[in-house]
């Protein structure tokens, strides 16, 4: 056993991002999302904090015109060409 030496590989915030977007796609819980990939769940939960912390980009209003159009709307009508 003095043998052995364990080592931890230690993953940037780009792997951990990407793991945190496809775990938010699939249907699995954190748990099983983590056994699947073979990555620690502690470490997955304490990423998922610090993302879960960040300012969120606000949603995109939707425009839309009240009232009349500033232009006038001009109609064209096709008739079918026959051969």
């Amino acid at each position: 056993m003095a043998d052995e030496i364990l080592t931890r590989t230690r993953y940037g915030e780009a792997f951990w991002r990407a793991h945190h977007e496809a775990w938010r796609r699939s249907e699995l819980n954190q748990r099983e999302y983590c056994e699947a990939e073979g990555i620690p769940l502690k470490a997955f939960g304490n990423w998922r904090a610090k993302f879960k912390a960040e300012p969120q980009p606000r949603p995109r209003k939707l425009l839309y015109r009240r009232g009349e159009l500033s232009h006038p709307l001009v109609t064209v009508q096709v008739t079918p060409l026959v051969m």
